[in-house]
């Protein structure tokens, strides 16, 4: 391990919202990186649980800042106004890492310098951290047309836990929408950064990502794919450039994931409304 000196501040900014049954497991395995150089900033987003009381027992290891309920994005923002490192990385308060993560990420960005974004691989976990499966990451480079080749997908997987961002890249793309609530909000946000930055990835699986009841992967499909749709429209809202048939091309392929996937269950009434709202106007 290098000197702190050498070693870029890394601001970890983890936003909170009732999860203290998941928040000790989360600051302890940020508290045991083995990147020593980091400013870790737990935003509490008005919870009405223990979880305070909780991230103010680790002492001055932790700046706890507490707003009233304004919702995750708030909470991320608030946040990164209060860093100072050089680079930002977001982790969930139900989200666990993987001792090396940040250093295997920064050494990586310190050597190839051309990547403002760095995430990784996932371990799927159930509740009590157990093992359900290993996702890899996939996408590298310029993935500005993945966005809308893929648009029911998380380009960055799990971004909001697992990347490593440079600040000057945030200040360039902007912080998260503020208006977006639920599913979209992230994908909108590394939609941004994809398209002014390169990205790319640590092979390893570096975050165990918790699933629970209340886990972003239990949120209904149809608000999945609301979600979706509204970050859709802000890509085309914000890139004149995109044609209308590249437009109308992804919008299909949105909803196209959605009708597959309400067949397979086969709920026949809600694939058809959707093959309506395919074929209808976007509404940008």
């Amino acid at each position: 391990m290098k000197s702190l000196v050498e070693d870029p501040l890394v601001s970890v900014i983890i936003p909170n919202y009732n999860y203290s049954k998941y928040l000790g497991d989360c600051l302890n395995s940020i508290l045991k990186q083995s990147y020593l150089n980091l400013e870790i900033i737990l935003v509490d987003d008005g919870s009405a649980d223990s979880s305070v009381t909780i991230a103010e027992s680790f002492g001055n290891r932790i700046k706890v800042i507490v707003q009233d309920h304004q919702g995750v994005n708030a909470a991320r923002n608030l946040g990164i106004r209060n860093a100072t490192g050089a680079f930002v990385a977001f982790c969930d308060s139900d989200d666990v890492w993987l001792p090396e993560k940040i250093e295997l990420q920064v050494n990586f960005a310190k050597s190839s310098g051309e990547f403002g974004l760095i995430y990784s691989g996932i371990c799927i976990v159930d509740e009590d951290l157990r093992l359900i499966r290993n996702q890899d990451a996939k996408y590298a480079g310029d993935c500005s047309k993945e966005f809308l080749k893929h648009p029911s997908e998380a380009i960055v997987l799990l971004g909001a836990s697992t990347s490593l961002i440079s600040r000057e890249l945030i200040d360039k793309v902007g912080f998260f929408d503020e208006t977006m609530h639920g599913p979209g909000e992230d994908w909108d946000f590394f939609r941004r950064i994809a398209e002014i930055s390169l990205i790319s990835f640590i092979p390893d699986h570096l975050v165990l990502y918790r699933q629970h009841r209340v886990s972003a992967s239990r949120v209904p499909t149809h608000r999945y794919y609301e979600g979706n749709r509204n970050a859709l429209r802000n890509m085309f809202r914000q890139n004149g450039h995109i044609t209308l048939f590249d437009r109308r091309l992804s919008w299909v392929r949105l909803h196209w994931s959605f009708i597959k996937n309400e067949l397979n269950n086969k709920r026949f009434f809600s694939a058809f409304r959707e093959l309506v709202r395919a074929l209808s106007p976007i509404g940008i």
